[in-house]
């Protein structure tokens, strides 16, 4: 295991090339993506290199080397120009007109939830401000608190500027505190947010996701909802850990590349911390307790993420062997609540952790992002039984590798988010070959007028005439309607349907928040998808 890695960036463990990862067959395609979106896409794959290939560094030689400066210097002249246009272009689908006092209580805006963002200062003080302005931009961010972890630079309200043009600009709190408090000034400060769910951002990444996000936490706003790239999603899944005899269904997300929780859980973790005497040190890097203490798996997505400057990260002076801090805090979070649960059938006031798992389970959480499948790569994390005795996080991924488990290759070839990147030289794979009853779909943000869907593949369609029903739902996903369908195959790999889909409650005729494919009989092989069309939206 390779722990020697630069703390500087989000953490990524898995093995493998990484820079195979990003680029693969991208470049032999480039004369078929248009100019302005190749720029973004290349400039994207070069800076999220660099970002993460930093991270499996031997140290801080490179940082010496003129070679490094060089390309770092390349790096944040591409990582500007990327930043720039995004700012440029992003802004959220949703109206800041229903998120005034006024709309919030209207019948039909009932389940939209305002949300307060909390961010941490410590040294990017340009990330820090590129975000707060970036965040104004969306209607759902209400408030956003500040704490700044840096005593010798003291921030105000002063320091930072909105654009109104967007639409009312959030309420606005900066603390300064008189320690580096780390991790612990998040959730301290979540738990005195005037909302009732909490959006945590780091300042060194950029969330272009935004409204993918907020969408599906609004489904089950119950849980933790999660944002981070495909491979550190595939190590994500391993660092689950499940005991159903003692009620113990837990799982690590980093939290700061954009991610909704519940003030109330917040809340908790101040009183877990309390009362599980963890020591000063631990309370600092609280962000690696807190998902596995909610003793629930939380809900993921898989995006691509646009890096910002990765520069004087984590505030942990002096350590070189940032690995180390994360695998011995999360052994002991989880070996800590396994001990609790083992100790004490039902919830008193000893621990404070919940017993019950919450819903959606894990086989029923079917959003990715927009693209939405019952199709998880990934074995079920009840397949692995944890039991307290674990000395390394090597002994809790040999245990998943030994199942059928995805490569680092399939994940960076076929992850969800390929099915809607409108990219028709990137797909999604299923791996597992659908059964009766998988499906895959989307979840639009409002909404959509439904008469034709096309998808498209880099392999032939014609199989699945006669295969499957296509049923749409509202918001909530709990209940599905189905629509009449007829199916036309233009080409081989492309399968377009015309749609009608009858009114039900909550649904005008033709309309839906989700759609889905359903098979109706077993499939003989795996599934791809690489781009689909809603009546002329291409994804």
């Amino acid at each position: 295991m390779n722990r020697n890695a630069n703390g500087n960036a989000l953490p990524f463990h898995s093995g493998g090339n990484t820079r195979r990862h990003i680029f693969g067959g991208l470049l032999g395609h480039a004369r078929r993506i248009s100019p302005g979106k190749l720029f973004i896409i290349i400039g994207l794959c070069i800076i999220s290199f660099l970002a993460l290939s930093g991270l499996s560094g031997s140290g801080g030689s490179l940082h010496n080397s003129a070679e490094q400066s060089e390309r770092e210097s390349k790096s944040d002249a591409e990582r500007e120009l990327i930043v720039q246009q995004i700012l440029e272009t992003r802004k959220s689908a949703y109206s800041f007109d229903d998120f005034t006092e006024e709309g919030l209580v209207l019948e039909e805006n009932a389940h939209l939830l305002p949300a307060t963002a909390i961010l941490l200062g410590w040294k990017r003080l340009d990330g820090l401000k590129l975000i707060v302005k970036y965040l104004a931009r969306y209607p759902y961010i209400k408030e956003i608190i500040i704490w700044n972890n840096n005593k010798e630079n003291r921030l105000s309200k002063k320091d930072f500027e909105f654009d109104p043009s967007f639409g009312p600009v959030p309420e606005l709190q900066v603390h300064n505190g008189k320690e580096n408090l780390h991790d612990f000034a998040k959730y301290m400060s979540c738990s005195l947010a005037k909302y009732q769910h909490c959006y945590f951002q780091d300042d060194d990444w950029l969330n272009t996701h935004m409204d993918a996000l907020y969408t599906n936490f609004l489904t089950s706003p119950n849980l933790i909802h999660t944002n981070t790239l495909p491979l550190i999603h595939m190590e994500h899944r391993r660092w689950s850990f499940t005991n159903e005899e003692y009620k113990m269904h837990s799982g690590f997300s980093w939290m700061g590349t954009g991610s909704y929780l519940p003030r109330e859980k917040a809340q908790r973790l101040l009183e877990q911390g309390g009362n599980s005497n963890l020591a000063k040190d631990r309370l600092r890097v609280i962000d690696m307790y807190f998902s596995i203490w909610t003793n629930q798996y939380p809900y993921q997505l898989v995006n691509y993420l646009t890096p910002l400057d990765q520069a004087n990260g984590w505030s942990t002076d002096g350590v070189s062997d940032h690995w180390t801090i994360v695998f011995r805090n999360m052994l002991d979070a989880a070996d800590r609540l396994y001990s609790a649960l083992v100790a004490n059938p039902e919830v008193s006031e000893k621990d404070y952790f919940p017993r019950e798992e919450e819903q959606p389970y894990v086989k029923e959480r079917h959003a990715r992002c927009l693209f939405r499948t019952s199709m998880d790569p990934f074995p079920d994390p009840k397949e692995v039984v944890f039991s307290g005795d674990l000395q390394t996080i090597d002994e809790q991924n040999s245990k998943f590798f030994a199942l059928e488990y995805p490569t680092n290759e399939f994940i960076s070839k076929f992850a969800y988010i390929h099915a809607v990147d409108n990219d028709p030289l990137t797909c999604w794979n299923s791996f597992k070959i659908p059964q009766v009853g998988d499906s895959f779909g989307l979840q639009f943000v409002k909404l959509t007028p439904l008469r034709k869907v096309t998808v498209t593949s880099s392999k032939s369609l014609q199989h699945l005439d006669g295969k499957f029903t296509v049923l749409v739902s509202d918001q909530a996903g709990l209940e599905w309607t189905t629509c009449h369908h007829s199916v036309r195959f233009p080409f081989a790999h492309t399968m377009a349907l015309d749609i009608s889909c009858p009114s039900a409650p909550n649904l005008p005729r033709g309309m839906a928040h989700n759609i889905k494919i359903q098979f109706d009989q077993n499939l003989d092989k795996s599934l791809e998808v690489c781009g689909m069309d809603i009546g002329g939206m291409v994804l």
